[in-house]
């Protein structure tokens, strides 16, 4: 933990030692009547450059050049560095007019799902580590028709032959109807995707608590196989949703990094033919 913490600080300094060097220079070109804002222009975009290759890099992973994390942090000062470069670079945050305003927000927007996906990355895998079960977000479409096969089979071969008479079976078969049979069938919905909890866990479960009374020895067993299953789903949507999240800001923060790479260079551009 020291020695992390070690190669945190060290990094986080020659970080804001960069920046106090950009802001140094930028003062020294002003008092000289220079064109600051093209230094730290340049500054800013090659930053941007420089982290979408990294990106880039980051999804070739068979290349020898350093480990996965250290590619990561390298990804995550130098975007420190570009949002300080940037607000050296231009007047206000957000600019006005379309154009320089657009910029403005498409940069922000990059630099807040960095932010964002540096938060989910450190959580994520920690709260998947504590839900049961390992699953590669390719398969849990298969497992998912997995757990409603075996809820299937449970109803076929045992419930029909539970002991306790059929009255218990026909309660049980009939919640399993109801309730059971669209929850397994049915994907996880947008609200938990963006919010997952154990509501409907604890919801289903309690429901299927209050029918032990109706019940005797052998439909119990197969509630408790029921319970199980539902457990089971629970923890394979909380993947779902959790891998989902990782996925889609990475996606979203790829796409946006590459139209601020584009716009920023047309912006170049421009005042390169501005200035003459």
């Amino acid at each position: 933990m020291n020695r992390f913490l070690q190669r945190r600080l060290l990094a986080t300094g020659v970080t804001l030692v960069a920046i106090g060097v950009l802001g140094v220079l930028r003062w020294v070109v002003t008092q000289r009547l220079g064109h600051a804002a093209v230094m730290t222009g340049w500054t800013t975009l090659a930053c941007v450059l420089l982290l979408t290759l990294i990106g880039l890099r980051r999804r070739i992973p068979v290349l020898p050049l350093w480990t996965m994390s250290t590619w990561v942090q390298i990804h995550i000062y130098t975007g420190l560095f570009a949002t300080a470069a940037y607000a050296l670079h231009v007047p206000t945050l957000l600019a006005s007019g379309t154009f320089e305003g657009g910029l403005a927000i498409l940069f922000l927007a990059v630099a807040g799902s960095g932010v964002y996906g540096l938060y989910v990355s450190r959580s994520a895998p920690k709260r998947l580590t504590a839900v049961a079960g390992e699953y590669r977000f390719e398969q849990i479409g298969w497992h998912r028709s997995r757990i409603a096969q075996l809820a299937d089979q449970l109803v076929t071969d045992q419930l029909g032959a539970a002991g306790g008479g059929p009255e218990a079976a026909a309660v049980l078969s009939q919640f399993y109807t109801q309730t059971l049979q669209p929850f397994f069938l049915s994907r996880p919905g947008l609200v938990y995707v963006a919010v997952p909890s154990g509501g409907r866990r604890r919801r289903i479960l309690a429901q299927l608590n209050e029918l032990d009374r109706y019940l005797e020895a052998g439909t119990r067993d197969a509630a408790g196989r029921f319970a199980a299953l539902v457990r089971m789903r629970d923890d394979l949507d909380y993947h779902f949703a959790l891998q989902l999240r990782l996925r889609g800001w990475l996606v979203l923060h790829s796409l946006l990094s590459i139209a601020l790479l584009v716009w920023a260079t047309v912006h170049v551009l421009l005042v390169l033919r501005f200035l003459g």
